[in-house]
């Protein structure tokens, strides 16, 4: 059975995108002149263009045009126990990082929780803004706060962690992370947070919280990143429990 000519379009045009004829945030000829060149009518090449922008190749600006997106970062994060700094190498992706706080102070109610602190203890709270070179044109792709108690990393106030990796810093310390209990959620981000990501005022984020513990069970870190969704996707793998 033949496929509709509408599909053939689609495969066509993704085809340009992918090859880099139509590179990312460039606007793609209009409905009239791709029904010219590619001779169908423009009925069919708007329903290939809806499609497309359903699956988040192209987006619609209005009075201006349509233009391709760029494809989101894929993150594994919530498959692999792996620092976005070694991520980042892994994909030949050059990672800037700004650290926006690094302090000691007195842990709020769920930081507490989650780390298993008693009465009086104090964390070191760090708060980063990661970018990637040559993406999104340079706005950021998380915002991440992470709490560590001090007791368990007492000179984590004294470090660099602009080029630095955190885990590998922990790593170095016999702090190993082996375990994450991780929570994903979608909200609207704070303002300040909103500002600091370059959102507009009505972009959603995914909102992960996470605690992770070392191998003898103790609660090394306790972290809540926001990441804009139209720059992020999660590759998730769930394996049948007995």
């Amino acid at each position: 059975m033949p496929q509709p000519r509408y599909l053939q379009i689609v495969q066509q045009l993704r085809d340009r995108i992918q090859n880099g004829e139509y590179p990312p945030n460039t606007r793609i000829p209009t409905e009239n002149e791709l029904s010219v060149s590619m001779g169908v009518s423009r009925p069919t090449v708007r329903q290939a263009l809806n499609l497309l922008e359903q699956e988040g190749r192209l987006t619609r600006v209005k009075g201006s045009g349509t233009y391709v997106t760029e494809p989101k970062i894929q993150h594994e994060s919530t498959r692999f126990l792996i620092g976005y700094q070694e991520e980042s190498r892994e994909r030949h992706n050059h990672l800037h990082t700004s650290v926006l706080a690094l302090q000691k102070e007195k842990p709020g109610k769920l930081a507490a929780k989650a780390l298993g602190l008693a009465e009086g203890e104090r964390v070191t709270r760090m708060v980063r803004l990661r970018w990637l070179e040559g993406m999104y044109n340079g706005c950021p792709i998380v915002y991440t706060t992470v709490y560590v108690p001090v007791r368990l990393f007492p000179e984590m106030e004294e470090q660099n962690f602009t080029d630095a990796s955190f885990y590998e810093m922990l790593d170095s310390r016999g702090l190993t992370v082996m375990r994450t209990s991780q929570r994903l959620d979608v909200r609207m981000p704070p303002a300040e947070v909103a500002a600091e990501l370059k959102l507009s005022p009505f972009e959603p984020t995914v909102y992960i919280v996470s605690t992770g513990y070392s191998q003898n069970g103790i609660a090394v870190e306790y972290s809540e990143s926001y990441y804009p969704a139209s720059r992020s996707s999660f590759n998730i793998e769930i394996n049948r429990g007995r």
